[in-house]
């Protein structure tokens, strides 16, 4: 067999690969031989049909069909490993006829990853923002913690309840279908409220703002949501009675909640703020940190030229899309269309923002792969072994199981090889290239000169 490339436009390769006749003859002798163990024909044994029988049996078309299933992977192949090609989708393949003591042609079509220059990495230059910790950041921090020890209690108040109210409620949940019957979902359902949070549905809090203690309040809202339309229920009433108003009480930060909080690892007040402080620093530079690659990989990524295939941009615009309904399903029970019925976003405005993040995330991720490649980065098995180490050790599952797992699902497993390959691709960008640090306010104020 002989290859040859006939052309290539941007990112497609088209190519041929060409078998002698003394080829073509021993392929389809071999298909034949693989039909005589596979046949059941009376009187013979499998593997023992002489080839005249088969012919009886199996049209020659048939036969030429099943041969050039046989040669044209063997001939893909050798063209990707022959000319090194690196596809991004399935090859375009088209065989010529074939026949017995002929010669047998197929061209391929390859689309394959775009080929580009990369900028001299040594002479790229980049600002690493380096944030502060301020005091007042860090007394925020310890009244937030604080504030997570708080408790509801009661206040035994006999008023009517208003928008800024922590409430004591007890419900019970009634579902209506589209025949018109009626279903208790739930009963005696007892919780707190905070009638002025942002989550709060505006009829629950008008029906509950003016009632006192002791009242009742009916609500009916509808049901949205495709577990809804698939059990069709059009409606829910809630029967809600005021239990009674509750305050939320904040402990004072003494020695002896510092103790409970860090459970005796610091002992006063002092010894606690010195570490919140500690830890606002370490995630400040790991922010400082994670900034400093984006930067790193946008600003060569905006300096290559090179064409993004359309095939990559839909893709990753199919796995955004998956992303985001599957992210809209969990949170709020929607379908796309009833999100973008029900929030009012513009379907036009929502696929262009969709083509530009598709766009910039393809060219980072082929630009990655360019840096890596130009600089022999690869991951290794004992890398991966360690990553699915860690995810398991986070996860609490067993690292062995975890591991078959993965291995046994081929995407998955160059998925995650990927991930480690990239991390350690901008891990050398971010040692090769010039950085120079520049404190928060000085970037600020630069970003705002160059807006005006």
């Amino acid at each position: 067999m002989k290859t040859e490339i006939l052309s290539q436009e941007k990112n497609v390769v088209e190519a041929k690969a060409q078998f002698t006749a003394e080829e073509v003859t021993k392929a389809v002798e071999s298909t034949y031989k693989k039909i005589s163990k596979q046949a059941n024909i009376k009187g013979f044994r499998k593997g023992k049909i002489p080839r005249r029988t088969l012919e009886l049996y199996f049209p020659k078309d048939a036969v030429y069909a099943e041969t050039i299933e046989n040669l044209v992977p063997d001939a893909i192949d050798k063209m990707i490993e022959e000319y090194e090609l690196k596809l991004i989708a399935e090859p375009d393949v088209k065989p010529r006829e074939i026949k017995e003591g002929e010669g047998f042609e197929v061209t391929v079509k390859f689309e394959v990853t775009p080929q580009f220059d990369l900028p001299s990495l040594d002479e790229i230059e980049v600002e690493k923002t380096v944030y502060e910790t301020t005091d007042e950041m860090v007394e925020d921090q310890v009244k937030r913690i604080v504030e997570s020890r708080a408790e509801m209690v009661p206040t035994y108040e006999e008023r009517p309840l208003t928008k800024d109210d922590y409430a004591s409620v007890q419900y019970d949940t009634f579902l209506y279908y589209e025949d018109g019957s009626e279903k208790k979902a739930e009963e005696g359902q007892k919780t707190e409220i905070f009638l002025g949070a942002d989550t709060m549905r505006p009829e629950v809090v008008e029906a509950l703002v003016g009632k006192a203690p002791g009242e009742t309040v009916s609500i009916e809202l509808p049901v949205e949501g495709e577990e809804a339309k698939k059990d069709h229920v059009v409606k829910s009433r809630y029967e809600i009675e005021i239990l009674g108003i509750m305050k939320k009480t904040t402990p004072e930060l003494t020695d002896e909640l510092v103790i409970e909080i860090t459970q005796s690892k610091h002992k006063t007040t002092g010894e606690f703020k010195e570490e919140v402080r500690k830890q606002l620093e370490a995630a400040a530079e790991n922010q400082s940190k994670e900034n400093l690659k984006d930067t790193i990989v946008n600003k060569i990524a905006g300096m290559v030229e090179v064409d993004v295939p359309m095939t990559l941009i839909e893709r990753q615009k199919d796995s955004i899309r998956k992303q985001q309904a599957e992210r809209i399903k969990r949170e709020n029970n929607m379908t796309m269309e009833e999100f973008f019925e029900k929030s009012g976003m513009n379907k036009e405005s929502y696929e262009a923002e969709l083509d530009m993040a598709a766009m910039n995330i393809v060219k980072r991720a082929l630009v990655l792969e360019a840096v890596a490649e130009a600089n022999d980065i690869e991951w290794t098995p004992e890398e991966l072994t360690q990553e699915i180490t860690s995810i398991a050790r986070m996860s609490g599952v067993d690292p062995k199981k975890l591991q078959d797992y993965i291995y046994g699902d081929r995407d998955r497993l160059f998925e995650m090889a990927e991930k480690i390959r990239n991390r350690k691709t901008v891990d050398y960008l971010v040692t090769t290239v010039k950085v120079t640090e520049v404190p928060e306010k000085k970037a600020e104020e630069k970003v705002e000169k160059e807006a005006e």
